[in-house]
C-alpha cells in the first residue's frame, strides 16, 4: 500500500472518530438529564440518528430545545444535533447561526451562556431585528387601534 492510501484511511478514521465522540458525548448528556426521559415525566428525550436530518441547524436546535425543555449550551446543542443526524459544526459557527436567528426571528433566545426558547419566557422582553425608521410595529398598531 502507498502512503497516500494510508493518509486517506487515516483522514477518514479521524473524521469518524471526531462523529462518534460527538455522539457519545450527546448520550452521556441526555443520560445526565435523567435517564432519557423529560424531566417532567413526559416522552423520550433520546435522539435517534436521523432525528434532525434534512433540518436547518436553527430548526433543528428548536425541536431538540422544545424536547428537552431546558436551557441547553452552545456544546450541547451541537452534540445533540450531531448525534441527530446533521455533520459536525463548528463550536463558533453554531453560536453566530443561533445568535442570528435570536436577533432576526427571536425564537430562539440565549439566556446567560445558554439557549431556550422565548415561550418559555412569556415577561421577558428579548431584543430581536430592529425595525426600519417610519416602519409601525404590531405594538404600536395594536395602540392605534385600541
Amino acid at each position: 500500500m502507498s502512503s497516500e492510501h494510508y493518509a486517506a484511511v487515516l483522514a477518514d478514521l479521524e473524521a469518524r472518530k471526531a462523529q462518534i465522540e460527538s455522539a457519545i458525548a450527546a448520550i452521556k448528556s441526555i443520560a445526565a438529564q435523567g435517564g432519557g426521559t423529560s424531566p417532567d415525566g413526559g416522552g423520550s428525550t433520546s435522539i435517534g440518528p436521523s432525528e434532525f436530518l434534512s433540518m436547518s441547524i436553527p430548526d433543528a436546535a428548536k425541536k431538540f430545545l422544545g424536547r428537552v425543555k431546558q436551557k441547553k449550551s452552545t456544546q450541547e446543542i451541537i452534540d445533540a444535533l450531531t448525534a441527530g443526524g446533521l455533520p459536525p459544526t463548528k463550536y463558533t459557527t453554531a453560536y453566530n447561526i443561533l445568535a442570528r436567528r435570536q436577533k432576526g426571528v427571536g425564537d430562539i433566545v440565549n439566556m446567560k451562556g445558554d439557549w431556550a426558547l422565548a415561550e418559555w419566557y412569556p415577561n421577558h422582553r428579548f431584543k430581536v431585528k430592529e425595525q426600519d425608521e417610519g416602519e409601525i410595529t404590531e405594538e404600536e398598531k395594536k395602540a392605534a387601534s385600541a
